[in-house]
């Protein structure tokens, strides 16, 4: 008879672990959208334009990831151009002191700075690996291209 009165209890109690269950999956999954919403995930087309760079404006680039103030993207590229291009990433200086040698190069973006990291030189398609403010398609040719990439890159801030 005592195990008849215990039935409510024991109900009671397998209801509340079973929701408590449910709630640790949903938080879990919600957590792990959460971070893959972080990531900037792209795949698009674009058509290169002139290189706003001081110096470089007959060149033409594509910005497969643009630069945001203080965010250092950690990613992947897979890329296919119709003209050869360099795949360059560059890294937000603006502000530091210029602790390279006098031979380095450093772009002057609208008033900002960026040092460039040229990844791969001459290509036409590739997958690289890279780490910086942004990562972009450069061509010293005045021509214009088209370049067609998919980006997955995670924002760090510095």
């Amino acid at each position: 008879m005592t195990s008849d009165k215990n039935l409510p209890e024991q109900s009671l109690s397998l209801g509340l672990l079973l929701v408590a269950i449910v709630g640790i999956a949903f938080a879990t999954s919600t957590s792990i959208l959460n971070n893959n919403q972080l990531e900037a995930q792209q795949q698009q087309t674009q058509t290169s334009m002139p290189h706003n760079a001081k110096g470089h404006e007959s060149h033409q680039a594509v910005y497969m990831q643009n630069s945001s103030q203080g965010v250092v993207y950690n990613g992947t590229v897979t890329f296919s151009t119709s003209k050869p291009v360099d795949i360059i990433a560059i890294e937000d200086v603006t502000g530091q002191q210029q602790n390279v040698s006098a031979t380095a190069n450093v772009w002057d973006v609208n008033g900002n700075k960026f040092a460039p990291k040229t990844l791969m030189k001459n290509v036409t398609e590739g997958t690289v690996n890279f780490n910086g403010s942004g990562i972009l398609t450069h061509s010293t040719s005045s021509q214009p291209y088209n370049a067609t990439f998919t980006i997955n890159a995670a924002p760090t801030k510095q």
